[in-house]
């Protein structure tokens, strides 16, 4: 076994605490850098931390430790901000029942802080969603997208940090809503000192399972979390999830999902034929779009009739022609490659001196290949957990400090902020990614601009920033990026000729 699969499964078993005398030998830069993509090593940190300190390359060690606190810390700081919103919602006589995140990893690995959890995921009843919305508003958060009964989300800004919030009133996808879904048991766990209202009982394996089938490439970490529950469940406790699951006409899901879990234990234990039926191959994961795995699953074919309907024509879209015809725009631009699939390449980056990840001996950068949307996601998952991602720079707006198509490692935020000068990767306001300039702080707005641009682009929130841009692939190397533009003469004249065009349509 060699390639993508090898480093894979190594990342798997320290994740799952099954290390074995062969992985002390392993390519440790490649293995930290799969294991942070999959979400997994905050998780491997804990189960295999001592395994990986004695034998993993001191840089390497060093990095993974810090991975692990910052996503201990950013824990952290989000069960503040739950604790938080639950105590407005207790005010506001609002029931919420905590979906997945802190309280999953507190009961599967008895430390809520070893998930890399990007939301705060909330079930409120469709009749009290109004209710919730004016109770998030007094501390601050700011509503980002959808409306009740659909999923909707909010963002929150606290310095240099963003937290985003979740809420749902059905424990399956917006598209699934046709099912006869149960509203989920909860029951009160106590995570890391405070008191939540949990999701449990026997929905809570079939509600994994959807949000595993829902997900295009969706994190090991996920496909580990299922397998330890399912591994921990009884006799009884699958008998009752499989009953539950019959009755929201989602056994084939959860069958998914089970065969899923025992792909992943096989692909730790170096199992090649579970680690293409996970997708792998020499260099990379594939996986196919969600709708194919809903249509393939629906128990029937009245239910596979409503969840293409529900993809064609969304149910929060309904009725609204506006709403419509800008989500199809959307998915025209975001979505819609995505149909035929997407890769996940795993580059081979060794940590070097300045903080770039470096090169592997045995080949050059590797940058992710992913649709849109799923590239954003997964750099915001990864700078949220303290870590690294290299991305590509396809334009020539940051001329000459980013050469086209050049390769840009993507951190998170500094502690004290953004400032002028710093490069940013940021959404604009329909979505597109943007890696810019700061030229100017202005209330809680960033004003960036291409080096090669003219013009300053129009204000971008706070809370749209992904990370902060520190270092350029040139050639073999990786230059630090500084906070003012080289001068280049092929930039000056660039910017004197669209001057002068700009001066030539004025006057015509």
């Amino acid at each position: 076994m060699t390639g993508a699969g090898a480093t894979v499964a190594a990342a798997l078993r320290l994740a799952f605490g099954t290390t074995d005398a062969a992985d002390a030998v392993g390519d440790w830069p490649v293995v930290f850098a799969t294991a942070s993509r999959e979400l997994l090593a905050p998780l491997a940190w804990s189960r295999s931390g001592a395994f990986i300190r004695r034998h993993a390359d001191a840089p390497t060690a060093a990095a993974w430790r810090r991975a692990a606190l910052a996503a201990h810390l950013r824990g952290q700081q989000q069960l503040d901000q739950l604790a938080g919103v639950l105590a407005a919602f207790d005010d506001a006589r609002v029931d919420a029942v905590v979906l997945k995140g802190l309280p999953l990893g507190e009961w599967l690995y008895r430390d809520p802080f070893v998930r890399c959890p990007a939301d705060i995921d909330l079930y409120v009843p469709a009749s009290q969603r109004l209710r919730a919305s004016a109770a998030r508003r007094t501390l601050g958060w700011t509503h980002a997208d959808g409306a009740p009964p659909w999923h909707e989300a909010w963002s929150r800004r606290r310095g240099a940090l963003e937290f985003h919030l979740e809420l749902h009133s059905a424990l399956v996808s917006d598209h699934l809503t046709h099912l006869p879904v149960p509203a989920p048991a909860g029951i009160t766990r106590s995570v890391a000192g405070v008191t939540v209202r949990a999701h449990a009982g026997p929905f809570v394996a079939p509600s994994l399972a959807v949000h595993l089938v829902t997900h295009q490439m969706s994190p090991l970490l996920w496909l580990v979390d299922f397998a330890t529950l399912w591994a921990g469940f009884s006799a009884a406790d699958r008998a009752e999830a499989a009953a539950a699951a019959e009755h929201a006409r989602l056994s084939r899901y959860l069958a998914w999902a089970c065969r899923r879990a025992g792909e992943v234990e096989r692909a730790a234990a170096g199992d090649e034929a579970a680690l293409r039926a996970l997708g792998l191959g020499r260099t990379s994961r594939r996986d196919v779009h969600s709708i194919w795995r809903h249509l393939a699953l629906a128990a029937s074919l009245g239910d596979r009739m409503r969840v293409a309907g529900a993809f064609a024509v969304p149910r929060r879209v309904r009725g609204d022609v506006a709403a419509m015809a800008r989500y199809t725009v959307a998915r025209l631009r975001t979505r819609v490659s995505s149909l035929g699939g997407v890769s996940r390449r795993y580059a081979p980056m060794a940590p070097a001196a300045d903080g770039t990840g470096g090169e592997s001996a045995r080949g050059g950068a590797r940058p992710l290949r992913l649709g849109r949307e799923d590239l954003v996601s997964l750099t915001r998952d990864v700078v949220r957990a303290g870590g690294a991602l290299r991305v590509r720079a396809p334009g020539g707006s940051m001329l000459p400090t980013i050469p086209r198509g050049a390769l840009v490692r993507i951190g998170p935020v500094p502690p004290d902020g953004i400032g002028p000068g710093d490069i940013v990767l940021a959404l604009t306001a329909d979505g597109e990614p943007v890696l810019h300039r700061a030229v100017a702080l202005v209330g809680d707005s960033v004003i960036m601009r291409g080096d090669a641009a003219l013009a300053d682009d129009a204000p971008t929130p706070l809370r749209r920033v992904i990370g902060v841009a520190t270092h350029v692939e040139c050639g073999a190397e990786w230059r630090a990026l500084g906070p003012r533009p080289p001068r280049s003469i092929m930039v000056t004249a660039l910017k004197l000729r669209r001057r002068l065009a700009k001066a030539v349509r004025r006057g015509s």
